[in-house]
């Protein structure tokens, strides 16, 4: 169950210059496995299907390809998210409306419809936000999954994430349970420290 060292993981620059720089085939995919859970998520908010939340994700993608290098990188001015919520919840609406143009909706049910869309966008920071930290977890564990291997990521997620107890996870593998309880809190920790590199990478 050995790790693998820390420096596989350690990123040169932040992954946002890189893309700015229209970053290669590997930075694209770190970007889609991070913020493409996020822009999911959102979608799943506004009785989006998972199939349309997909294409969705694919066309906000686009548009942040085609986009980044006007983007103003500078945290004291405003995160990258905040950016990428304009373009994404702007995706949306454009997805909302066109999907009722195609059903020629009738007039007072569009109405109802935006009615409801406004008070959606009462609460659209929170579930921007929400989402946001779902999918900064998610990222971090599967890092973190390939970071420790398959084996003690199944004990970690046995004994953490569905709750079994140590005696139960010890019968049926090689680790007693200070072993286990060792995997958890060190999983814990690489979570903790994956979570902040991906923060620090905006």
């Amino acid at each position: 169950m050995s790790d693998e060292p820390l420096t596989v993981f350690e990123t040169r620059e932040s992954l946002l210059l890189r893309l700015k720089e229209q970053g290669n085939e590997q930075d694209w995919r770190e970007f889609h496995d991070i913020y493409g859970r996020l822009i999911f998520g959102y979608c799943l908010h506004f009785n989006i299907s998972y199939a349309e939340a997909e294409d969705i994700v694919q066309e906000v993608c686009v548009k942040v390809f085609r986009h980044i290098g006007k983007f103003d990188y500078s945290p004291e001015k405003g995160r990258f998210r905040g950016w990428l919520k304009t373009i994404t919840r702007n995706t949306v609406t454009d997805y909302l409306r066109r999907r009722q143009n195609r059903a020629r909706i009738a007039q007072d049910y569009v109405i109802h419809a935006e009615m409801k869309q406004e008070s959606r966008l009462e609460h659209d920071e929170e579930v921007w936000q929400r989402e946001w930290e779902k999918a900064l977890y998610e990222a971090a564990l599967e890092r973190v999954r390939k970071r420790v291997g398959e084996e003690t990521y199944r004990v970690f997620h046995r004994y953490v994430l569905d709750n079994e107890s140590a005696t139960d996870v010890a019968d049926e593998t090689t680790l007693d349970a200070n072993a286990i309880y060792a995997v958890k809190h060190r999983v814990m920790r690489y979570i903790r420290e994956e979570v902040e590199r991906i923060l620090n990478n905006e």
